[in-house]
């Protein structure tokens, strides 16, 4: 067994395939579990010995290192390597020589963390960022799955790129939220302004302060709409967008739980919500489309 996937079981990386694997590893005898137990005290020693932004490559490979097997003595040689982690932060080693820090919030908790150009990232539960050894110096680029709210130091020179897996987003200085995850992608701007490109390239968009834009792998389609505080006033624009995805912005909005039946899942609309309670907000759909959707 790899010890990279066991490293990966242990820290809750492994997807279900590769946990049934391990699973029966161990199963196969206890000197499978003495090893594993073995690679799962180096790695919570590591979390123990080293502080985030006191970390020193070649203390790790030195002091931490996963016990040899016969058939794989060069370790350090395999495609990622995993050498530490603290504090929800992990260093690997790949092919290229670079170094990549992987920043990881668990299921529960919310973890603030300064990058190399100083930005300030506060990165939500159950999710994963990551960067390579020249982020600040020759790029800002990291690639993220999960919710991240990022506060981004400016820099003309280099643009600020956030990857996710369906839409990149790059900026030069604000701050903005990303929401990444396998189906749906969204982007929220707090303040500033971001470029939205999708993965194929075939749709790109430009945010503005209190701007946001939904893409959903289904629909294929960037969807926009801002949310504008006056007074009293919310506004709310959707363009030729999928009702679906209207119908799930306004739950979010104002807290509710309206379902939309299958007969309508294939409808679009094109609408402007101005200072209107849910109900009114349904009943220009209802006007619009002419269905009949209940709150």
């Amino acid at each position: 067994m790899k010890n990279e996937l066991l490293a990966k079981y242990i820290l809750g990386e492994a997807n279900t395939k590769e946990e049934q694997k391990v699973g029966q590893w161990l199963e196969e005898s206890e000197d499978h579990q003495r090893e594993f137990q073995q690679i799962k005290r180096r790695i919570e020693l590591g979390s123990k010995r080293y502080k985030y932004g006191f970390f020193d490559s070649r203390q790790a490979i030195q002091k931490i290192k996963f016990p040899a097997k016969k058939q794989h003595l060069r370790i350090l040689q395999v495609t990622a390597s995993i050498m530490v982690l603290s504090f929800g932060v992990l260093w690997f080693w790949n092919r290229s020589s670079l170094q990549e820090t992987i920043l990881l919030s668990r299921i529960g908790e919310t973890n603030v963390f300064y990058l190399p150009d100083s930005s300030r990232v506060t990165l939500n539960g159950d999710s994963r960022l990551a960067y390579n050894s020249q982020f600040g110096k020759t790029n800002r680029e990291l690639s993220l799955r999960g919710e991240a709210f990022f506060q981004v130091k400016q820099d003309t020179v280099k643009p600020f790129i956030v990857e996710t897996s369906l839409i990149q987003v790059e900026v030069l200085g604000t701050s903005f939220q990303v929401i990444a995850e396998k189906l749906r992608a969204e982007v929220s701007v707090e303040k500033g302004r971001v470029k939205i490109t999708t993965q194929d390239k075939k749709q790109k968009s430009v945010l503005e302060t209190g701007m946001s834009v939904v893409y959903g792998k289904k629909q294929g389609e960037l969807m926009i709409f801002t949310k504008e505080d006056k007074g009293e006033m919310q506004i709310l624009k959707f363009d030729n967008a999928p009702l679906s995805e209207v119908i799930e912005i306004l739950n979010e909005y104002y807290g509710s739980h309206v379902t939309l039946p299958a007969d309508y899942a294939t409808l679009r609309i094109t609408v402007v919500f101005k200072d209107v309670s849910l109900k009114e907000a349904i009943d220009i759909i209802n006007r619009t489309l002419g269905i009949q959707l209940t709150i």
